[in-house]
């Protein structure tokens, strides 16, 4: 019986978007593992001994999740989900009762001879119905739901339960940032119209490149982006990196509201951008730069990616690692294609381009910096998304910044760096700051 139930446990089903896979797992502790890839498990003791329940999220069809989405919160369709799933599970139960049945009558034919089959079905019936006492005895009756209250985190699921904490809260901030930026645009709009008073004015015949980064796939950083757009008439916008938290597939419906603005979008991965991220950054119309050298408006512009975004992991690479990669990037350019700017998601990799290249844009950091007294101009634009979700923990308020670089073009035709505006924006409050800075 306890072979039966190890060897033919394992069985797949469908609730909405999302495929599981079920399996009863015998001579193990009375959990309950739902595991969730890549980001790991979440475990209760949820009933008695011998039997180990694990559910794995072994699919979501994206397609089916966006389609429904804004349903998916419906009590109807909650109370729907509740009661597909009690479905899937009795269908498991008793399936797992005919594997058994199966199995008992088989051991009872092998065993008997001559072959009576009133004893093959009774040995199969009394199979089943000891698997199904012993189940119901163990798993079904002392069941425990509430045991999830309280349960252990493995890997990056980790940050669930203080993620589930700052939920309505997180809600709240992008709604209360929504409003705010309203006041913000006509304030945008108001400041802009005043600098064109001062005499010392944009100049008129060269590009403004906004520089963006971490992101943190918090939308309402996307809002800002949109109004400062308009406001401050955008020519080409550079990200930085960690445009999401764990690079995972979910994470990736943000990236069309990217694709949909107005301006080209640059696109440099960090550590918290993997190569899902990427691939879903270039099929959206963004240009990804890795390892890569384009030019832009006039612009010659090299993106060097983060050795991080690679593969799934988050960490920030070693020292060492990113000042052998920059390095190597360094070495590799040629001497007559230097280009005006190298942007980098972490600080230290532009180090090798210092007093080479004109402008270095990094980020990472989450504190916004604009530096012209280097022999480079070293701008770093903080957290365009104000650290995402994390950032509403810290102990610390992460503002929302970017940066507007405004560059004119002399007589060789080539854009250089004139002066560059850091906005930052304090969440919960409806003002902006604004600190302009000129290149000597």
């Amino acid at each position: 019986m306890f072979i039966a139930a190890a060897l033919f446990s394992t069985a797949r089903f469908m609730i909405s978007a999302f495929e599981f896979t079920i399996e009863l797992i015998p001579f193990q502790r009375g959990d309950t593992v739902v595991f969730i890839p890549p980001v790991g498990e979440l475990r209760a003791a949820t009933h008695w001994l011998p039997f180990l329940l694990k559910i794995t999220l072994s699919n979501v069809d994206l397609e089916m999740l966006a389609a429904g989405l804004e349903k998916l919160a419906d009590a109807e369709n909650m109370l729907f989900f509740e009661e597909q799933l009690r479905s899937k599970v009795g269908f498991y139960v008793l399936r797992s009762a005919v594997i058994t049945f199966l199995c008992g009558a088989g051991t009872v034919m092998l065993l008997t001879r001559p072959i009576r089959w009133k004893r093959i079905v009774l040995g199969g019936c009394f199979a089943a119905l000891f698997f199904l006492l012993i189940l119901y005895g163990t798993v079904i009756a002392p069941y425990n739901i509430e045991a999830f209250d309280h349960p252990q985190y493995t890997g990056a699921i980790g940050a669930a339960p203080w993620v589930v904490n700052l939920s309505e809260q997180t809600l709240s901030a992008i709604k209360t940032m929504g409003e705010q930026l309203e006041v913000i645009t006509a304030n945008l709009q108001d400041l802009s119209r005043q600098l064109e008073q001062v005499q010392l004015a944009e100049p008129a015949d060269g590009l403004r490149v906004l520089h963006v980064s971490d992101i943190h796939n918090n939308p309402a950083a996307i809002d800002f982006i949109e109004k400062v757009i308009g406001s401050f008439q955008i020519d080409l916008i550079i990200d930085t990196g960690d445009l999401t938290d764990y690079g995972t597939a979910l994470e990736t419906e943000l990236l069309s509201r990217v694709a949909a603005l107005p301006v080209p979008y640059l696109f440099v991965p960090g550590n918290h951008d993997s190569p899902q991220v990427i691939e879903a950054m270039r099929r959206e119309g963004a240009v990804v730069l890795e390892h890569d050298l384009v030019e832009i408006k006039g612009l010659r512009i090299s993106g060097i990616a983060d050795p991080s975004s690679d593969g799934p992991s988050m960490t920030t690479a070693p020292d060492q690692t990113l000042s052998r990669i920059s390095r190597a990037a360094y070495l590799l350019m040629a001497e007559e294609a230097w280009p005006d700017i190298v942007a980098v998601h972490h600080p230290l990799m532009g180090e090798p381009f210092l007093g080479r290249v004109p402008v270095i844009l990094s980020g990472h950091t989450h504190r916004a910096a604009v530096n012209f007294e280097k022999q480079s101009a070293l701008i770093n634009a903080g957290s365009t998304g104000a650290a995402g979700v994390r950032g509403l923990s810290a102990p610390r308020e992460n503002p929302y910044s970017m940066v507007v670089l405004y560059f004119s073009s002399g007589a060789d035709e080539r854009q250089t760096l004139v002066m560059a505006d850091l906005l930052s924006v304090q969440q919960y409050q409806d003002s902006f700051t604004l600190q302009r800075y000129y290149k000597r």
